[in-house]
């Protein structure tokens, strides 16, 4: 259609369809205009193709603001929490319900334009509006553009919030006649159908629903008569799983996990919209993981982790599949090795904790678990509990805490006593008098006996103190959220994540490397680094669930996710420590 005001190309809108294009393009620019826009028209009227072609011209970066969608989700087949989890992935938050979303979206500052087509060919249109769009539409600075034809489940209950601007395409007025029939000239097709370019195209007629048996045919099978879904095309299984669902009996595909790993996780995630279980629960604690993820080795490894604990025998069924990354043990909610609750900070033990790792829960309480295993091990008193912004140890055991408002105290090794003098005293009040604003990070570097913690402050500055002297550089722009401690090549090497989400490594006594080691939008949530005899290793997590890991034996960073915020991160022997607001996991990667 060519460029806007700002320089940004218009793709080309075929059919006869630019007054309908012009006009979804000036509902975006009016502030006046009502919030939801609904988009009608018989089936082959070119819903779609106008959806599409509005979020090739709107839905990248380069887009102006204001016209900006700031996320697309088909409804096709999806749940309302499929819905919720793949809002949740665009937007950059972690969502498991609708009033996660909300909650999330409320505390936004600008508006949100979300896209939703084929409302219509959703699992239940009623109920996605009931329980999700309408809620949506009574934020205020969210505008919502959805697929609903007149008459149907989804464009009868949008109008309990707000009556929307109503797009018509099988009215004439949105399709320009002559360059209709030059487009039908194009492409021999018959004119006669104006304005539909369905209907030109011979398009309009809609397809009976494939039976389960038909489907479960075109599934291969393995060498004693059952369904191999490792070898079947994912869109079958997809199928299967919905046509399963509508004829009943999804029960039956529980049996072999691999079922729900090989097909399409939004079909999945529909099927066991309201059935309970260990696997169901697993995969819905994983959801927004699950929800986008490409790769179904990774689903399979993705969905191992959250059973560990929970369905042992399911867990083992998908533990040969190949992936990236494994995960070697965890603690969930009502696991068979126990729970410690939501993971808020986590240290790698030392002293007379070594082998072990310790883990405080939003409320300061901290308890112990073995590295190896994940067993749980003993409660570590302290004068609290009170909220932590970070725990570590030193190399003797003692146990060093900041609490949530910028306080920091030493906690004596196990059989020593507060009358003792702590080795630390004296640098912690150092460190303190060099921080420019609250404390906000702390760590200790494992392996470089005699060494003082570091910490870091809300104005960006890292600091560390060597030989009577505390070093000091700004890292950040804004606090710093998250800093670890490592040696590479016998020297101590700090690596730190901001509130501005860049990730950051620093050889204390030398100048900060130009670029950050990582950079995204969001805050990073927690760091952890680790030397081996090829270099740093480094992980950081961000605030929308990503963790990213570089190591020297990866030409590529590994990136994951559990389907959880992560808080707290630590190496320890070759894994990954992840501490999330569900619980705890352990991984290989």
């Amino acid at each position: 259609m060519g460029m806007t005001g700002q320089g940004h190309a218009i793709p080309p809108l075929r059919a006869g369809r630019r007054p309908a294009g012009a006009a979804l393009l000036g509902w975006l620019d009016d502030d006046r205009a009502p919030r939801l826009c609904r988009i009608a028209g018989a089936p082959g009227s070119g819903k779609t193709h106008l959806l599409e072609w509005l979020v090739q011209a709107c839905g990248g970066e380069g887009a102006p603001e204001r016209r900006r969608l700031h996320a697309v989700v088909p409804a096709d087949g999806t749940s309302v929490r499929g819905v919720v989890w793949a809002l949740g992935r665009r937007l950059g938050v972690v969502a498991r319900t609708p009033g996660d979303l909300l909650s999330a979206l409320a505390e936004s500052d600008g508006r949100t334009v979300v896209c939703l087509p084929g409302l219509n060919r959703a699992a239940d249109p009623a109920r996605l509006v009931a329980e999700l769009l309408d809620p949506l539409l009574r934020l205020p600075r969210i505008r919502l553009i959805v697929e609903a034809p007149e008459g149907s489940p989804g464009a009868l209950g949008l109008t309990a919030v707000e009556q929307p601007a109503v797009l018509d395409l099988d009215l004439p007025q949105w399709t320009d006649q002559a360059r209709y029939q030059h487009w039908c000239a194009g492409l021999n097709a018959d004119s006669a159908g104006y304005p539909s370019p369905g209907a030109a195209l011979g398009h309009t007629r809609p397809e009976a629903p494939v039976t389960v048996a038909q489907l479960a045919a075109r599934v291969p099978r393995r060498g004693d008569g059952g369904l191999d879904p490792t070898t079947a095309d994912e869109r079958v299984l997809s199928e299967l799983w919905t046509a399963t669902t509508r004829e009943g009996g999804t029960v039956g595909l529980l049996a072999d996990p691999a079922m729900l790993t090989c097909a399409g996780p939004v079909a999945v995630t529909a099927a066991l919209e309201d059935i309970g279980g260990p696997i169901p629960a697993a995969w819905d604690a994983a959801g927004p993981a699950l929800i986008a993820e490409p790769d179904p080795g990774v689903r399979a490894t993705l969905l191992r982790t959250r059973l560990i604990g929970l369905d042992d025998r399911a867990a083992e069924r998908l533990a040969t599949v190949p992936a990236p990354w494994r995960g070697a043990w965890a603690l969930w909610p009502n696991s068979s090795i126990g729970w410690p609750g939501p993971v808020a900070s986590l240290a790698l033990g030392a002293g007379a904790y070594a082998g072990q790792l310790l883990l405080a829960d939003p409320g300061g309480t901290i308890r112990t678990v073995q590295a190896e295993t994940g067993v749980p091990l003993a409660r570590v008193a302290t004068p609290g509990p009170e909220p932590l912004r970070a725990l570590a140890v030193t190399a003797d055991g003692e146990v060093l805490l900041l609490d949530a408002s910028g306080g920091l105290e030493a906690v004596p090794a196990p059989g020593g006593t507060a009358e003792q003098p702590s080795a630390t005293a004296g640098p912690l009040d150092a460190l303190r008098g060099a921080a420019e604003g609250g404390l906000s990070a702390l760590a200790t570097v494992p392996g470089l006996p005699g060494s003082a913690p570091a910490v870091a402050d809300e104005s960006g500055s890292v600091h560390w103190y060597q030989d009577g002297t505390v070093l000091t550089e700004r890292l950040h722009t804004g606090p710093v959220t998250a800093l670890a401690g490592a040696v590479v090549d016998g020297r101590p090497v700090l690596v730190c994540g901001g509130f501005d989400g860049t990730v950051r490594a620093w050889w204390p006594g030398t100048a900060p490397q130009a670029e950050p080691s990582a950079r995204r939008q969001g805050p990073v949530n927690a760091v952890a680094a680790a030397g081996t005899p090829a270099g740093l290793v480094l992980a950081a997590a961000w605030a929308d669930g990503l963790v990213r890991i570089s190591a020297p034996h990866r030409s590529e960073p590994l990136d994951l996710r559990l389907g959880s915020q992560v808080w707290a991160l630590t190496l320890a022997d070759g894994r990954l420590v992840l501490g999330t607001s569900d619980g705890i996991a352990a991984i290989e990667y």
